[in-house]
């Protein structure tokens, strides 16, 4: 006999499904976030990391420099060659990835040529880079996008 009424724990059951679609679709809207706050990053990356490489080019072109590159970072914000404060860059910069220190990349005569993330994720970004930096759709983490210049051989005088 059938009254109209529908079993007991439909409802029940009903709540549950409602609450799976809902829970599985907050975890699709944190891997959006998450993904999007890491494209953030790596574009922080390489605004900063293009900061340091300008400054190291500022500090090597700069007149009465001799070509020479920066012995420390620290050379890049208060330049020791001068008698008069010159500045390089404002402040010494984070890496956006890791919230550490640059690493920096050692020139083949000695002195910082440039600058690197010691971040060992993946980059989301393979392409549509600068073209100083179009090897960077190579890299199979961001520790490789390498931020560098290379002096020319200047004489020394």
């Amino acid at each position: 006999m059938v009254t109209g009424k529908q079993p007991k724990g439909f409802a029940y059951l009903w709540l549950l499904g409602i609450l799976l679609v809902m829970s599985l679709l907050m975890g699709k809207a944190v891997d959006v976030s998450s993904t999007q706050a890491e494209r953030q990053r790596e574009e922080e990356v390489l605004a900063v990391g293009d900061t340091y490489r300008r400054a190291i080019t500022h500090y090597i072109e700069m007149p009465g420099s001799n070509g020479q590159y920066p012995q420390r970072l620290e050379d890049l914000v208060q330049d020791p060659r001068f008698p008069n404060p010159v500045r390089h860059l404002r402040k010494l910069y984070p890496d956006p990835e890791t919230g550490q220190p640059w690493e920096p990349i050692v020139a083949p005569g000695g002195g910082i040529m440039g600058v690197r993330s010691t971040s060992a994720r993946k980059p989301w970004k393979q392409q549509g880079f600068p073209a100083r930096y179009k090897e960077f759709g190579d890299a199979t983490t961001i520790a490789e996008w390498q931020f560098t210049y290379q002096a020319a051989n200047k004489p020394k005088s």
